[in-house]
């Protein structure tokens, strides 16, 4: 269910509110909100809306999961830009989107070192931009999944999350399980690391802030789980891709 998706369309709504469909996910849309959504179809519609006078007005575009790797998302993320910050986001968004349009030799660098500094702007400078809950009328797990999404930086137990979906636990984690093909714990732990792949790729942040900064204050426990995932040190996989970073 939720294996990695082949594109992430970014839609900032730059002025306005209504409802509107971003990729595949039916939203009610305010302005200065930024969606990072992973989504499969690139001929279906970035965005579909009422636009006009109060309607939201959007800017978006996609980029392919594949160039990130670890550092690409698998569930909806939502933040809330700063209205001080609205036009430098909007300028980032056109930096990316247009990059498609330059010659194929280097658009994949371009489209990464815009990407570069759009998630710097994200992951770095959190007075920029906050972190929300991406909120939607839909099934007990996936309304799970989005709070782990929202919240996976602070500790959430299992009884807590089976008691906000109205579920008993042994059930939630029975029915997480034969949905997601992940056990909660494990779901957890790869939105953990690949946000920090994220912070690694994207951020001059230190390892142990980075860990901190994902809900892991145990370094050790946070050198074996990132192995276990990317099959390298953390300080590795950041060497690794700081010739596409710079």
């Amino acid at each position: 269910m939720e294996a990695q998706k082949d594109f992430l369309i970014v839609a900032l709504i730059q002025d306005g509110q209504g409802p509107c469909t971003i990729g595949s996910a039916n939203i009610q849309a305010a302005r200065g909100e930024l969606y990072v959504i992973p989504f499969n179809e690139p001929v279906a519609p970035f965005f579909n809306g009422v636009e006009g006078a109060s309607g939201p007005r959007v800017v978006h575009c996609a980029f392919r999961a594949d160039d990130l790797g670890m550092a690409a998302p698998l569930l909806p993320m939502k933040w809330r830009i700063e209205e001080a910050y609205l036009e430098e986001m909007h300028a980032l968004l056109r930096e990316i989107a247009g990059a498609a349009n330059k010659p194929s030799a280097s658009c994949s660098e371009n489209r990464l070192s815009a990407w570069t500094r759009f998630m710097d702007f994200l992951l770095s400078r959190p007075e920029h931009a906050e972190l929300q809950t991406f909120e939607q009328d839909e099934t007990p797990i996936r309304q799970a999944l989005h709070f782990m999404g929202y919240r996976f930086m602070h500790p959430i137990s299992i009884a807590e999350i089976s008691k906000r979906v109205a579920m008993s636990t042994r059930h939630f984690q029975r029915t997480f399980k034969s949905i997601t093909g992940k056990t909660y714990i494990q779901m957890l732990q790869e939105i953990r690391i690949r946000h920090s792949c994220g912070l690694l790729r994207f951020s001059r942040l230190s390892v142990q802030s980075i860990a901190e900064s994902v809900g892991i204050y145990d370094m050790n426990y946070f050198y074996r789980l990132f192995r276990s995932y990317c099959g390298m040190t953390p300080a590795a996989f950041r060497h690794r891709y700081q010739g596409l970073d710079a």
